[in-house]
């Protein structure tokens, strides 16, 4: 589940990071549904260099 949530949030980042940060917000920040992954997705991201997506509540 975690390399899927990241892989849609960097999918959409590719387009713009105003699209990535959406994906983010609509992953842990609209919702708490996904927040037992957000840890492991933020350090996929921030590896990958998709750090400017991850939002702070």
């Amino acid at each position: 589940m975690v390399a899927f949530i990241a892989r849609m949030i960097k999918k959409q980042a590719d387009i713009s990071l105003e699209k990535g940060q959406a994906k983010y917000a609509a992953y842990f920040v609209k919702t708490r549904l996904y927040e037992d992954y957000r840890a492991d997705v933020n350090a996929i991201l921030t590896v990958d260099g998709y750090e400017d997506v991850i939002l702070t509540d």
